[in-house]
């Protein structure tokens, strides 16, 4: 690795000025953006996006072009916070979540710092948190105060999943520590000027003691949003529009710690949690529905690949920091960094000690950030999706795994893997874009890197391999959602276990095979992913035994999440019962008033029958005798309003003999048509005709007697 020559020339100058100058603890404000390119800043390329005072912070400070962060935000931030890869974290019940969440057990930045006297405070995205009981419904010690803040404004999960806000009922809390101030954002045009005035409030409220400013942006993440100085601006659109409100806010900091006269006593990082979400169409298959506009995400060029990939694009990001008379100015360095590099390092500088009674991945980097050596810490990195590992990268050398597209134990991002068939090695700093495969003629380069891959998998783990260093702090065996070939260590499958081949009690079926609710309606309560392709429940050993690709939960909230805190009431169409079985399937929990599937008269509300789950994840043929309400007109009816543990509901293939009844609309229409004959419908559409160009429009230049 290379140190640029402008940084060598200072070495001899200013060595001498660190050494002579005793290193204080220094306050340290860490900006985490969201989904930001590796590109998306003026110092490392960007010539559409704006960003002088991240530009000037650059060149009064130390720039690195190899800083690695995780591919993904949730794993990116459980590294940032532990000081190591998100395989090694335990977590809750050994669950390995797609979204890391720390065990409360594990010691966070945020708690190191507060035991050496820092006030700490966390303004932004967390997304480190469980579904729990507590305010807004998640689960209280794995929220930020339980974790070793002070102080938190912010969100505890992402902004969204879509572009903009309206697409999907989903709509975000904000929390000032536990308590909920709004429970569903609905513009987050303002989120980063907000956050901006609580950071300088929260500065000069803290200006005489040390303190850990942690500001997590939820900007540029999608739905993008921006305050009015700056929507539109951007010549690259709403997405540069966040970047350079970013940039405005950094610049206000900064500003805010020369004013109060605190600015040598200050350490500033910027940095991304992962590469930009690049998906312009599902999956970005050519044929697939269109998602995300280009001026919505951003770029990580000249790297391959964005976020959620296993390629540099998706885990490079770019890193700036700044401290006057500590950092030399001007530095840059292509030596590799982490965000795991970031605890031990702030650890040192603050004097804090870390936890003695367990492994980190991450290294102490204070001599390298002060200029006092050429070599960083670090030379190598792991590429890991999820528990998968797909590569190593020892100093400019990348080794990259075979693997399937979409690899299993990747869930809901591995759609953004594509396959690799075969070993393939990259000298990134030739090739930073990983274009030219050169394995085959560097044999002995391959084979190092296979070792360090080989004791990668027996200390961290992989898909199919326990780490001996990974930490559990709940009894069982890990559980990883999602693998398809039930592989030691994973503990769901997303495919679906062999159906039971029932034959349809009758003409009727209702089974979601189109990914729609069929014509049936949520009556009470909000379910967020009525309708879902969820396999199985992230903590059991096997499948759900559905019929196809689709069915009714009350379990999922959106994408991977899941939550039995949600309630709702889903009914079907009604329909003239006519035969004298009615079936379905069902698993989950059941209670007689608050969770259960019933048949239901459609008129007077009466339960006729009700069933449940067995408090199991695999769904159970139910057949009802429903001979005794030939005739009268039903509804299947699905009630979840139960909380505790089993709470939910997965059912899928009902079906009955019978006629559905015709919604009012109808009825009004054969009202008016007594014959109750419905009429063909010819729509003729010409192309551009003017509105004269009839006789009976006022023409005189045409014959349209029959039009007439």
């Amino acid at each position: 690795m290379k140190i640029i020559p402008s940084l060598i020339l200072l070495y001899s100058s200013v060595l001498s000025l660190a050494i002579a100058s005793p290193v204080d603890r220094p306050n340290i404000i860490l900006i985490f953006t969201d989904d930001q390119g590796y590109e998306d800043l003026g110092c490392f390329g960007s010539t559409r996006i704006k960003t002088p005072n991240i530009d000037q912070m650059a060149a009064e400070g130390l720039k690195l072009t190899n800083f690695y962060a995780q591919p993904v935000c949730g794993v990116s931030r459980a590294a940032l916070m532990t000081g190591s890869y998100p395989i090694r974290v335990g977590e809750p019940g050994n669950v390995k979540q797609l979204h890391t969440v720390p065990h409360p057990k594990e010691v966070t930045m945020a708690e190191v710092l507060k035991s050496a006297g820092y006030a700490t405070a966390i303004l932004g995205k967390w997304h480190l948190t469980a579904k729990g009981d507590g305010p807004g419904g998640f689960d209280p010690e794995t929220m930020p105060n339980a974790q070793g803040f002070d102080y938190f404004y912010g969100t505890p999960v992402y902004n969204g999943y879509t572009v903009y806000v309206e697409d999907v009922p989903l709509r975000v809390p904000l929390y000032r520590n536990d308590e909920v101030v709004n429970p569903g954002v609905e513009s987050w045009d303002n989120i980063t000027a907000d956050y901006t005035a609580e950071a300088l409030d929260y500065i000069e409220a803290n200006k005489e003691e040390p303190f850990f400013l942690y500001l997590a942006h939820n900007m540029p993440h999608i739905p993008v949003g921006a305050s009015e100085n700056f929507k539109g601006k951007s010549e690259y659109g709403p997405y540069g529009d966040t970047i350079e409100e970013i940039d405005w806010s950094t610049g206000m900091i900064l500003e805010k710690l020369k004013e109060l006269e605190i600015d040598e006593k200050t350490l500033v990082v910027f940095t991304s949690d992962n590469g930009p979400w690049v998906e312009t169409t599902r999956s970005m298959n050519p044929a697939g529905k269109a998602f995300i506009p280009r001026d919505h995400s951003g770029s990580a060029a000249p790297l391959r690949g964005w976020k959620m990939s296993a390629w540099d694009g998706g885990s490079k990001v770019p890193f700036v920091a700044r401290w006057p008379k500590q950092i030399p100015a001007r530095s840059e360095s292509d030596e590799i960094l982490s965000t795991m590099d970031l605890l031990p390092t702030f650890a040192n500088l603050a004097g804090a000690k870390l936890p003695a009674d367990r492994k980190l991945d991450g290294h102490d980097a204070t001599d390298f950030l002060l200029g006092k050596s050429e070599a960083s810490p670090r030379s190598d990195y792991l590429y890991y999706s999820g528990c998968l590992l797909t590569g190593v990268r020892h100093e400019n050398w990348k080794l990259v795994l075979p693997r399937e597209a979409n690899p299993e134990g990747t869930g809901w991002w591995g759609r953004m893997i594509e396959a690799v068939g075969q070993v393939q090695l990259f000298d990134l700093d030739a090739d930073p874009g990983e274009t030219t495969n050169l394995a085959a003629e560097n044999a002995e380069i391959v084979s190092r890197l296979q070792a360090k891959i080989g004791e990668a998998r027996a200390e961290l783990g992989d898909l199919d391999v326990v780490g001996v260093g990974a930490r559990f702090f709940d009894e069982g065996p890990r559980m990883i959602p999602g693998p398809r070939s039930g592989k030691r260590g994973g503990a769901v499958s997303s495919a679906t276990a062999e159906y039971d081949k029932f034959a349809p009690v009758g003409n009727l079926r209702f089974s979601f095979e189109n990914g729609e609710m069929e014509g049936w309606e949520l009556i009470a309560g909000r379910l967020g992913e009525p309708i879902t392709t969820q396999g199985s429940l992230r903590a059991s050993q096997s499948p759900f035994a559905r019929h196809g690709g689709y069915h009714l939960s009350t379990l999922m909230e959106g994408r991977d999440q899941v939550s039995d805190k949600q309630v709702g009431i889903v009914q079907s169409p009604a329909f003239n019962l006519e035969g004298e079985k009615a079936a379905f399937l069902v698993s989950g929990g059941f209670h007689e008033d608050r969770l259960h599937v019933a048949l239901v008269d459609a008129e007077s509300e009466e339960v006729l029958r009700s069933s449940g789950g067995k408090n199991d994840h695999k769904m159970r043929r139910i057949v009802w005798d429903v001979s005794q309400w030939k005739g009268r007109s039903v509804r299947f009816r699905v009630v979840d309003q139960f909380t505790g543990g089993w709470g939910h509901l997965n059912v899928d293939d009902f079906s009955a003999k019978g006629t559905l009844s015709k919604p009012e609309a109808d009825a009004e229409s054969e009202a008016k048509n007594p014959n109750g004959k419905k009429p063909n419908i010819v729509v003729i559409f010409t192309d551009d005709q003017g509105y004269g160009d009839l006789i009976c429009f006022g023409g005189d230049h045409v014959n349209t007697t029959r039009i007439n």
